[in-house]
């Protein structure tokens, strides 16, 4: 029987570089794909901390030493970690699913949230 499957990654769980998150999430793939490989509809959701605030604070460091280099607001820097991490996530999976020969496609989706003062 078919399930629709949410899955939840911590951004913690992401790792702490580019390279470690592409190595990260290859690893993740493979189980995510398991799962559509068994019928499955997968939802991945993902948090983002550690990436926004590594994002948040280069924009910082750079926009105090280089004066070309603007300081990025914290819900741009919140949109690009969603839009690299998803895009990571994405990549994993289609290569995965293109290793196995399953002819899928993924999507990404940026979300907003507001957070009570």
């Amino acid at each position: 029987m078919s399930k629709r499957i949410v899955i939840a990654l911590g951004g913690n769980a992401l790792g702490s570089t580019a390279a470690e998150q592409l190595a990260l999430v290859s690893k993740t793939a493979k189980a995510i794909v398991d799962l559509i490989q068994e019928g499955h509809q997968v939802v991945v959701a993902h948090g983002n901390g550690p990436q926004v605030g590594m994002i948040n604070n280069a924009f910082a460091y750079a926009a105090a030493n280089d004066d070309k280099t603007p300081d990025m607001p914290f819900p741009e820097a919140g949109a690009m970690s969603q839009g690299y991490i998803g895009y990571h996530l994405s990549q994993a999976v289609l290569s995965e699913m293109k290793r196995r020969g399953i002819m899928r496609s993924t999507a990404n989706v940026v979300t907003q949230t507001v957070v009570y003062p």
